[in-house]
């Protein structure tokens, strides 16, 4: 209850300077990794990842449950994101990861379970954050959360925050963590090396200035405004767009320039089940995820 306040506290006063902080509410795609499936029950997920930290996390007790956390597994990847807004380069750090890393009693060191960072604006090419094999520098996993602390202010929250500025990007939309543990089993002599290492298990991730993503057309109206017919998707709009469809491999299937009023994507001629759809018009844009099922299209 107190950070639900708080969280809609943020959400206000930030929204007066246009600037928003929020958890993550969206999942664009997961490949699960190998061993630990702590939290992929779709009971948990994705709802698990779409809250707040654990208040009862801290340096000596880690969230385990699976209500609280999930476990990507050793080498797999998640891409999330936020559904209406986009990710913006302000003063200092941009978003914080969270995961369960906690100080070993007995050692006196991080138990760390490290993923490598990367963002993108259109979900399908991404920037990767500068890390450091040996000290880990760089990665999410090896910082621990303080759960009751301020989630929006990374000098007491915890976990691993990064700065868009870092790798001079202005914004992004989507975050993909990829699990490196694999690497530090391999190597007995690492630093982090710990047997009981099974894999990146994310709790949370939480945007510090976002912005609403918003294209008006010539009567003010919010865009998109599309419809679905079967397996056309049929777009409408004022103004001249640039249309971009990719497969799930990234390659591009579908490349329009100029689109104008009713300009309609015809999917039954595409192979495969699942798109993306990147709609510019000069420096704003907006990103559709495309899903082709049996007998009609299911746009996210």
């Amino acid at each position: 209850m107190v950070f639900v306040i708080i969280l809609l506290v943020f959400s206000f006063f930030s929204s007066l300077a246009q600037v928003y902080m929020l958890p993550i509410d969206t999942v664009l795609y997961f490949k699960p990794g190998k061993g630990q499936n702590l939290g992929q029950d779709p009971a948990y997920f994705p709802k698990n990842i779409f809250t707040l930290p654990n208040t009862n996390a801290s340096e000596s007790i880690p969230s385990s449950s699976p209500k609280d956390v999930c476990s990507i597994g050793l080498g797999g990847e998640i891409v999330v994101g936020f559904k209406n807004y986009f990710l913006l380069d302000g003063d200092g750090p941009d978003f914080t990861i969270f995961e369960n890393a906690f100080i070993n009693p007995i050692t006196k060191k991080v138990f760390a379970e490290p993923a490598v960072v990367s963002v993108s604006e259109d979900g399908v090419n991404f920037v990767e954050f500068p890390w450091d094999y040996n000290t880990l520098e760089g990665c999410a996993g090896t910082k621990p959360t303080n759960g009751k602390a301020n989630p929006f202010d990374p000098t007491v929250s915890g976990g691993n925050s990064f700065d868009l500025a870092t790798i001079g990007l202005n914004r992004v939309r989507w975050i993909k963590i990829k699990d490196i543990c694999d690497t530090i089993l391999q190597n007995p002599n690492h630093p982090f090396y710990d047997a009981l290492i099974s894999g990146f298990d994310l709790d949370c991730v939480v945007g510090l200035n976002l912005k609403p993503i918003e294209i008006s057309n010539t009567n003010e109206s919010k865009f998109p405004l599309y419809f679905v017919d079967n397996f056309s998707l049929r777009l409408n709009f004022d103004k001249s767009l640039s249309c971009e469809v990719y497969d799930i491999l990234g390659r591009i299937v579908e490349k329009s320039i100029n689109c104008t009023k009713n300009f309609q994507l015809d999917f039954s001629t595409f192979e495969g089940n699942v798109f993306f759809v990147n709609l510019r018009s000069g420096n704003d844009n907006i990103f559709l995820k495309i899903l082709k099922m049996q007998d009609a299209l299911l746009v996210q």
